[in-house]
């Protein structure tokens, strides 16, 4: 673990999971309607990190737009609001890196039993999370 002084750095303080995305690759005729992929908006309200992973590589794009969590609404993806968590030291899990194994890890999600991305909605929305499902 990197250790950054506190004067200059800070964890953000919430996050907003976004579902959506398109049926592009032959394995995304398995997964839910709707629910082809998952990506992460990280910020504090003013400055945000769009954490998009992607097969073949993670794209960071950072937005200084206080509406970036409606632009994302708008390109039809639903919306989950949660904060990211710490989680305690368990146990190695060897898993596929795909969207959602990365999506977890910046989240401090630990549950081995999630795979897809609606398998991951269903999880926050049953945490109580704050829903936006404007599509």
């Amino acid at each position: 673990m990197i250790y950054i002084p506190s004067v200059h750095a800070y964890r953000y303080p919430f996050a907003y999971v976004a579902f959506g995305g398109n049926s592009t690759r032959w394995w995304t005729h398995f997964l839910k309607k709707d629910f082809y992929h998952v990506a992460l908006l990280i910020g504090n309200g003013f400055e945000w990190l769009l954490i998009d992973p992607i097969a073949h590589y993670t794209d960071l794009i950072l937005i200084r737009r206080k509406n970036a969590p409606q632009i994302l609404r708008e390109k039809g993806y639903r919306l989950i609001r949660t904060t990211p968590t710490v989680p305690g030291k368990i146990k190695f899990h060897l898993r596929p890196f795909t969207c959602v194994e990365a999506v977890k890890r910046f989240l401090g999600i630990t549950n081995t039993k999630i795979w897809t991305p609606y398998q991951l909605f269903l999880y926050l929305k049953s945490q109580k999370r704050k829903i936006f499902l404007d599509k």
